[in-house]
Parts: C-alpha cells; sequence; structure tokens
C-alpha cells in the first residue's frame, strides 16, 4: 500500500523514479565503488521441454562441453548423454550463463 501511495504522489514519475534509482546506485559513506569491468557472458546450458505441452513429455538439459574439454553441445536426457548436432536454444525455459573473463 505504501509503495502505491508513493506512485500516485509524485506529481513527475519519470524524474521521482530517476532519483531513487540514484540513491540507489550511489555508494554509501565511507564504501568504494566497486568497478569489476564489463559484463560479458557466455551461454553454456540451457534446460528445455520434449514433450506436446507441458502437462505431457519431461525436461532436458543441453550444456556445453569445453569444461570437459571436449567441444559443442550435449544433452543429457535422463540417464543417457548424447552429442546435440543443433540444440534448440530458442526453446529453452531456463538459460545458464558464465561470465567471460574479459
Amino acid at each position: 500500500d505504501r509503495a502505491a501511495e508513493w506512485l500516485f504522489s509524485q506529481e513527475d514519475l519519470n524524474t521521482a523514479v530517476a532519483q531513487v534509482q540514484a540513491e540507489q546506485q550511489a555508494p554509501k559513506p565511507g564504501e568504494q565503488p566497486l568497478d569489476d569491468g564489463p559484463g560479458i557472458y557466455e551461454l553454456v546450458g540451457f534446460v528445455s521441454h520434449v514433450g506436446r505441452n507441458t502437462s505431457s513429455g519431461h525436461y532436458v538439459f543441453h550444456g556445453r562441453r569445453a569444461a570437459a574439454g571436449g567441444s559443442g553441445w550435449a544433452i543429457f536426457n535422463d540417464d543417457v548423454v548424447a552429442r546435440s548436432e543443433t540444440p534448440p536454444k530458442e526453446l529453452g525455459y531456463l538459460y545458464l550463463y558464465r561470465r567471460s573473463a574479459a
């Protein structure tokens, strides 16, 4: 309720939101700002669904094999692990990324 009251009490909402964001991003007194470089990430795996709909079928995991010294992708389907020649990256439900060293 308090958030809604604040929201509707602002005359210029864009300015009010920008001010709140600036306050949240400003370093606290005695605190050094953290600069850890650009955020560059690489896709390392994703979960997708195999089946007609969410009521039938099951979920599988596709993972990059580079961590094990290999290359390409593997599909983890229950007890079976196999090479995935064309992983369906556009059909993922959950994506896992690793931050790259820049």
